[in-house]
């Protein structure tokens, strides 16, 4: 039986980032978010350091909550961070309850920024005046109430279903009593 006496060599495949760059991007992001965190005036209710799988990057998100506080909080670290505060009046119709998302996004310092506020109408309008509509020195004219919405949607992904089955607790569901 002959062997070959050629080494063999094959190409190792790509692995991970190495770990030193995963950890600076990820101490990078860390430090982005203290540091906007620590020079506005309105704590978020949460900060976020994460990273996608695979991905040799850090990113922040930065949620600032409901109401004017909010907004002004998320206005501020728009400002810190040089981005275009945008808003979002998709779920400004009433079914939704009237909200409107603010949202900054951002790269600063080499790190993915998201921050965002969840206000209702008037206080975005406050805050961040539609782009369609310029701002009005007088006092708006009371809006007329629109009727309900139906309940029936000729679009599948405008149907809200309610959910009709029962929960039943794993600890209780395989048990003598209940004959399953």
């Amino acid at each position: 039986m002959e062997q070959s006496t050629q080494p063999t060599t094959t190409a190792a495949p790509p692995g991970p980032p190495p770990l030193d760059a995963i950890r600076a991007s990820y101490q990078r992001a860390r430090a982005l978010a203290d540091r906007i965190v620590g020079l506005g005036q309105v704590i978020p209710t949460s900060v976020e350091t994460y990273r996608y799988l695979g991905a040799d990057h850090f990113a922040v998100r930065i949620h600032f909550g409901t109401g004017l506080e909010a907004g002004r909080g998320l206005l501020t670290a728009a400002a810190h961070i040089d981005a275009q505060p945008t808003r979002d009046d998709e779920r400004a119709h009433a079914r939704w309850g009237g909200v409107v998302w603010i949202e900054a996004q951002t790269t600063a310092d080499g790190v993915q920024v998201v921050a965002r506020a969840l206000l209702n109408t008037t206080d975005a309008d406050q805050l961040l005046p539609r782009s369609d509509t310029p701002p009005s020195p007088q006092a708006p004219a009371a809006a007329e109430p629109t009727p309900p919405t139906p309940a029936a949607s000729t679009d599948p992904a405008g149907v809200v279903v309610p959910a009709i089955t029962p929960v039943v607790p794993l600890a209780t569901a395989h048990t003598p009593e209940t004959g399953a």
